[in-house]
């Protein structure tokens, strides 16, 4: 992981910036923390980022039943040697060296612990996996997915649409395998807000949960209770999946190893980045020549936008935003702005690359190399 100094923008309404204001950033901006981060993640009014060190800093509001959002980045002092992070719509989790999990937020559908407990305001080791060592955590609205150093995943929480993946619409108040793969080499995961992905070593992407938008990638709109692979990807090597964070509106954002992104789902206010605003059942390529012919290392959805990381450390966004989430100083001067086609964010420091981005609901997280 290679730290840097953390860059925000966006909605700030919650103290999630860290920049010890509610405002709204238009633009990126440095955010008031003196340290260097290895590691970032943005929630719907909550933000982590791990130190140099791999201690947790915090700031925002977790959940609605929270009382003390704090409006800069505060140690976490239960959480040391942390190796990843994650936060949904009200609950968070972070992963150390060890291989152990932890969470905290709201726990409504025991997407957190399977006590009856509304809210829980620390870190909680996750018991339910103590016979396996956990690499990746992504948390949904309701849900929790984890995935294993040997690549088997696991779930637990609210399983509405059939987003734990588990082949029925049950909740499950303690982590269990997800036995419908076929497989147990799975790299990377992603939840979104009802629905989720996952992709195999082989490049393969499987895709679940809600899919009124067709943001599954299936060519249909029907909700997929397992893991299925979607097809229209099947002759390339996928790399990262992000799915976006609304519970309407869904899309989701393909990043393949050719470094061409891909995008399915919702279109309005151009949130595909393809250049036209109509939804699409199967995954529609970007042309690289939207990005400059940058080739692409990394994306993230938003619940209106996306974000884009270039090899070579640039930030484009495509989409829709009101409260400075796209990052772009024309999106200032126009009232509910949206671009169709991917634009660089010129207000990041010149000469310096971007490392890492995380996206949220409303706001945007990124790491810049130190001076």
């Amino acid at each position: 992981m290679k730290s840097g100094e953390l860059w925000v923008w966006g909605q700030g309404g919650s103290g999630q910036l860290g920049t010890k204001s509610n405002k709204v950033e238009d633009l990126p901006t440095p955010s008031k923390s003196q340290l260097s981060f290895v590691g970032i993640a943005a929630g719907k009014n909550y933000s982590l980022a791990i130190s140099d060190d791999l201690r947790v800093f915090r700031s925002g509001v977790i959940c609605n039943q929270q009382n003390d959002g704090i409006k800069e980045f505060s140690r976490i002092e239960a959480l040391t040697n942390i190796k990843a992070i994650a936060v949904g719509q009200s609950h968070a989790a972070a992963v150390n060296g060890n291989g152990e999990v932890f969470l905290w937020g709201n726990n409504k559908d025991t997407q957190v612990c399977p006590k009856k407990i509304a809210l829980v305001n620390k870190p909680m080791k996750v018991t339910g996996l103590n016979t396996v060592s956990i690499v990746q955590v992504s948390c949904g609205e309701g849900f929790t997915l984890c995935r294993t150093v040997d690549g088997r995943l696991y779930s637990w929480g609210r399983g509405k649409y059939g987003v734990l993946g588990q082949g029925d619409e049950q909740n499950r108040n303690i982590p269990s395998l997800v036995t419908s793969l076929p497989f147990t080499d799975i790299v990377h995961i992603d939840a979104g807000h009802s629905y989720a992905a996952a992709v195999s070593q082989e490049g393969e992407l499987l895709t679940f949960g809600k899919n009124t938008d067709g943001q599954l990638g299936h060519g249909h709109k029907d909700n997929v209770l397992v893991p299925t692979p979607v097809e229209a990807m099947g002759a390339h090597h996928v790399v990262k999946v992000s799915c976006s964070r609304g519970e309407k509106g869904c899309f989701t954002a393909i990043l393949v190893d050719t470094g061409l992104v891909y995008m399915v789902g919702n279109g309005t206010l151009g949130r595909l980045g393809t250049g036209e605003s109509k939804n699409v059942l199967k995954p529609t390529k970007i042309p690289l020549s939207f990005f400059n012919k940058e080739k692409v290392s990394e994306i993230v959805a938003g619940t209106t936008m996306c974000h884009a990381l270039t090899v070579a450390g640039n930030v484009f966004v495509w989409g829709s935003g009101n409260v400075g989430q796209t990052g772009l100083l024309e999106a200032r001067r126009i009232r509910n702005f949206a671009t169709e086609r991917p634009k660089k964010i010129e207000a990041l420091p010149k000469g310096r690359q971007v490392t890492a981005l995380s996206s949220s609901c409303d706001h945007v997280l990124a790491l810049v190399e130190n001076e």
